[in-house]
């Protein structure tokens, strides 16, 4: 059975043995573990799956010369276009067999057609062991009972199906966790709150990070005070600033912001595929404040990106020309070197320490003066900033989403906006390019002019201080490249429907 002949490990029957003994292992045992799996999964491609073997054809690639990682790393890159439409679907799992199905999974959609990625119990497994580790090293679920309320949509989407799977899966093995899978409704989250939270040691608040920003703003006018309760919060799908961890941290009441708070990198293609860590959270406190330190750890990053650390016996991840691109087999479809047009890279272990240590941070003194030593692995780095193709084009000025949410999370403007827009590109009737600002007021405020002409003056300020390209562009034409700023209700169906992934951008 070829199907089952790709297994990257046994699963440990002792997770407090597991953890100690990875927590040991030095930073080149990841590195030979991860290029052993890489070119495991492509030998188990070539041998089973039909379409990856004619898309080697295709490019010419004899795959007996494929005996490296470094040969592995000139193998062409795939992604939707060249690879997953291009051929029958079926032919794009291991012997064109997909009875081992369990759950199906697709793409929001958001760059065209939504496309759909099946799992088996075993890829399920692989988000299970990795979050079971993160979960015990940051969140002390084995020794804590815990209320877990997922936020994400439950439908199609893997984040919401896929959290609740292993978090269920994990309660059966023996931790006190209760799961409550809420969905994308505030109110249900917060009535869950009111009724559970004081049975359980601590609450852990999941979904997009603009929606548990909603959760916990609402909280108060709901009855929910937060500082009541321990809160912890694990979010994924987007990244988000230290402005805004610092903002959570102050109104959920968060005890220590660098455990307590988790943002995992994932995708439907390969799952849970590297997460923040509180040495990521650590180090990414001083990128945020250091814009050289940044530039040097960080070459291929816009702005402060999120920072993570993954298993790349799992993930095996690589920056190719300012882009991550990953290997493995996170759905039932193996993925060899697939590009996601997410700008960002890779950084080992040891060069973060010795990079750090270059610019005066003893990044290991410093985990052992905030207690979180002894969670430390030495497994690499990934960082992952805005989509390549994700930025909004005006004269010439490259405009990012996190730019805006920086501008945003301006003390002067917490009080009034929920931090979630939409930007889109127009035309006046001179057919001169201009942006609009489609932003999103707090519950219960009505817009008003005055207001939107302080986040007016905010997102221009913030543009002209870290956007170069933009402070240029102003500078010949201030008016056409100051954004009309239109102010829109809580929830409003045109931008802000409730249930769906925001788009920050519509073209």
């Amino acid at each position: 059975d070829t199907r089952m002949s790709f297994r990257f490990f046994s699963p440990p029957r002792d997770m407090k043995k597991e953890i100690r003994d990875l927590t040991g292992k030095p930073a080149d045992f990841w590195c030979q573990r991860g290029d052993a799996m890489a070119l495991r999964l492509f030998q188990y491609a070539c041998k089973t799956t039909s379409a990856y073997r004619q898309f080697l054809n295709k490019y010419k690639v004899k795959t007996k010369n494929i005996r490296t990682i470094g040969d592995f790393k000139k193998l062409p890159l795939t992604d939707k276009t060249t690879y997953l439409r291009s051929f029958p679907y079926r032919d794009l799992f291991p012997d064109s067999d997909m009875s081992h199905i369990t759950t199906i999974s697709a793409t929001s959609g958001s760059t065209g057609e939504p496309f759909y990625f099946p799992r088996g119990e075993e890829q399920d497994w692989q988000s299970e062991y990795v979050a079971e580790i993160f979960l015990r090293n940051q969140f002390d679920i084995h020794n804590k009972k815990s209320l877990v309320i997922i936020g994400f949509g439950m439908g199609i989407w893997i984040g919401g199906i896929l959290t609740y799977k292993y978090f269920n899966q994990l309660a059966r093995k023996g931790y006190h966790l209760s799961v409550a899978p809420a969905g994308t409704n505030i109110e249900l989250c917060l009535k869950t709150v009111k009724q559970f939270a004081h049975l359980y040691d601590q609450v852990i608040l999941i979904g997009y990070p603009p929606f548990i920003k909603d959760v916990i703003d609402e909280g108060p006018a709901h009855g929910v005070s937060w500082k009541k309760h321990r809160i912890k919060i694990l979010t994924a799908a987007e990244g988000y600033s230290e402005q805004f961890r610092a903002y959570l941290t102050r109104h959920a009441g968060i005890k220590n912001p660098l455990t307590d708070t988790i943002n995992i990198y994932g995708s439907v293609e390969l799952g849970t595929m590297a997460h923040e860590t509180a040495l990521t959270n650590l180090i990414r406190g001083y990128l945020a404040k250091d814009l050289d330190l940044r530039r040097t750890i960080l070459p291929h990053s816009h702005d402060l990106p999120t920072l993570a650390q993954y298993h790349p016996d799992i993930v095996y991840f690589e920056e190719v020309d300012g882009e991550v691109v990953a290997s493995g087999l996170g759905s039932a479809m193996p993925l060899i070197r697939y590009r996601f047009a997410d700008r960002g890279g890779v950084v080992p272990f040891d060069d973060m320490v010795r990079m750090l240590k270059e610019h005066g941070i003893d990044i290991v003194l410093e985990a052992r003066k905030r207690g979180i030593a002894s969670a430390v692995m030495r497994l690499p780095f990934v960082y992952v900033g805005e989509r390549v193709d994700l930025a909004l084009v005006v004269r010439g000025a490259n405009i990012y989403p996190d730019e805006i949410k920086t501008a945003l999370q301006h003390k002067s403007l917490e009080k009034f906006v929920t931090g979630k827009f939409t930007m889109i590109k127009k035309e006046d009737k001179q057919l001169n390019e201009y942006f609009e600002i489609n932003v999103e007021l707090k519950k219960g405020l009505r817009p008003q002019g005055l207001l939107a002409g302080d986040i007016q003056k905010v997102v221009v300020e913030t543009l002209r201080k870290i956007n170069s390209e933009y402070s240029d562009q102003y500078q010949s034409v201030p008016k056409i490249m100051t954004p009309p700023i239109i102010l829109w209700a809580f929830q409003d169906n045109l931008y802000f429907k409730v249930g769906t992934k925001q788009k920050w951008i519509k073209k």
